[in-house]
């Protein structure tokens, strides 16, 4: 537990961690079927606390469903975020307020116990939710702005996943907020701390130029769906693509002996529910054919079907092949 104190420490003791389980368990809709009293446990704790200027309150940033190993982590299927206000007195606290910060379904949630910020009247800090299974491997960040005298408070939004490029940090963008927009020095200093977070994928230097081969995937994407990824469900009818002098094999990662195919002119490589790449032998280039991946239901198995063809059979059946010819591909830099 980390605890934010001004101007005075304050200790969280069992007793008030099981005052703050009851008021989530009261925010959480409980079935009236009788389950097993080992399912209805709900380790609770603090994260965050602080006193006032004057002593006279204490405001808890609590959570529920937290790992044995890690209070920072929540793994409940339902997790929760709730600040609350109590009235101190020489010997108790009482609850005078209380508003929920987060609910998070099927999700896992991590608190960033290191990156957060105390300001007079209020707290920023950040949680990361990850989606329980395989189904989704989006990773969605929130900032919060909480207000410590009012419990108001104000979220900044980020979504994206763990790329090619980006390793363990998260690739994307923020989500556009019109509620920020009436309070704009919420608003910058929300981006301001958001920016600073070790989470969030930042490039620099070669890294920040779409030409430079470790961004050879949004590059794919930038050429052949210039309105955006989502506005397009088909495969591009020509596609577009890059030659590369770096390897592209190995920078995207290791394959098996049955993921690839090869003919005198050409080396293509299928990754496993990811890219396709290819390599041309005789300008000894590298290029991007597809860029995808998921967690499942886009898995493509290659094969040629003519000296410069391929076919893309995928591995739910009621999608229907493509036939990509190679020498019909438009590169972007064929000068090379």
């Amino acid at each position: 537990m980390i605890t934010v104190v001004l101007p005075f420490i304050v200790l969280s003791s069992c007793k008030n961690d099981q005052k703050i389980s009851d008021d989530i368990k009261k925010t959480n809709s409980i079935s009236n079927t009788k389950k097993d009293s080992t399912e209805m446990s709900v380790r609770t704790v603090t994260l965050f606390n602080f006193n006032n200027e004057g002593n006279t309150e204490i405001i808890k940033i609590s959570g529920s469903e937290a790992s044995d190993n890690d209070d920072f982590f929540l793994v409940g299927e339902k997790n929760i975020l709730i600040v609350s206000k109590y009235k101190k007195d020489k010997k108790n606290q009482s609850l005078i307020q209380k508003d929920t910060l987060l609910i998070s379904d099927y999700n896992h949630v991590t608190i960033d116990r290191k990156h957060f910020l105390r300001k007079k009247d209020y707290f920023l800090f950040a949680t990361m939710e990850s989606p329980l299974g395989n189904g989704d491997p989006g990773l969605y960040l929130s900032f919060f702005m909480l207000n410590l005298k009012t419990l108001k408070f104000y979220t900044l939004k980020y979504e994206g996943e763990s790329t090619l490029r980006s390793g363990n940090f998260v690739d994307g963008k923020f989500s556009e907020d019109k509620s920020l927009d009436s309070n704009l020095a919420i608003k910058k200093e929300l981006y301001e701390f958001a920016n600073k977070s070790k989470w969030i994928y930042n490039p620099s230097g070669r890294d920040k130029d779409i030409n430079y081969y470790r961004n050879f995937e949004q590059k794919w994407y930038l050429d052949n769906y210039p309105k955006g990824e989502d506005s397009e469900t088909l495969y591009p009818a020509i596609v577009k693509s890059t030659y590369y002098s770096e390897d592209l094999f190995k920078y995207n990662g290791d394959y098996d002996k049955d993921q690839f195919i090869e003919n005198a002119d050409y080396k293509i490589v299928t990754y496993f529910r990811n890219n396709i790449i290819g390599y041309d032998k005789n300008k000894k280039l590298y290029f991007p054919i597809t860029v995808e991946s998921c967690a499942t239901g886009c898995d493509k198995k290659i094969e040629f079907v003519s000296e410069n063809e391929i076919e893309i059979s995928y591995e739910i059946d009621r999608q229907e092949a493509d036939t990509i010819d190679l020498n019909k591909i438009e590169f972007k830099n064929n000068q090379l």
